[in-house]
């Protein structure tokens, strides 16, 4: 992975709620390792096109260098950074939660091994959907941050769970402090 230095910011690029409100509450809880006064502006951006990132927040002059980390569940999305704005960017890392964020869920009631065996007809947001009550909204931001936030040790235990399924990808269990 990727290190920064002094002269570098980091940006974490959420894909949708649920990832953001998960890594609020990393960060809220000190977990990462990186504080929130070390992040492009100070907080995670939901920003999915390489293009529209420059254009954002790199147009600025910030006079630093950023390392990105996106955090999203397919291999397949591009993140393209016009030529341009490459030399203001020490790296791209992208952090996966294949199939879906929603195997946190899964992992947090130890239903791995039953959706694994119904893997191939069912997405891990419907099984949670089926499976479980916790959250009025699956992918409402406030219900996922207060769950997790709530369950933080849990929330540990499950990415460094997930980190030992997919030893091979890069995910938020390699933010971790």
């Amino acid at each position: 992975m990727t290190t920064r230095n002094n002269n570098t910011l980091v940006a974490i690029i959420a894909e949708g709620n649920t990832e953001q409100a998960i890594l609020d509450v990393l960060i809220k809880h000190n977990a990462i390792r990186y504080s929130s006064d070390e992040l492009l502006q100070e907080e995670i951006i939901r920003c999915r096109s390489g293009r529209g990132f420059a254009k954002k927040y790199l147009n600025k002059s910030i006079g630093k260098n950023v390392l990105i980390y996106r955090v999203l569940d397919s291999k397949k999305e591009n993140f393209k950074l016009p030529p341009a704005y490459r030399e203001k960017v020490s790296g791209v890392i992208n952090l996966y939660t294949r199939p879906e964020i929603e195997i946190l869920f899964i992992l947090f009631h130890d239903d791995y091994q039953k959706f694994k065996n119904q893997k191939g007809t069912i997405k891990a947001s419907t099984f949670v959907k089926e499976n479980y009550n916790d959250l009025n909204s699956l992918k409402a931001y406030h219900d996922n941050y207060l769950f997790w936030d709530k369950h933080f040790n849990d929330l540990i235990d499950v990415l460094k769970t997930y980190k030992s399924y997919h030893n091979d990808d890069n995910c938020i269990a390699d933010l971790l402090i």
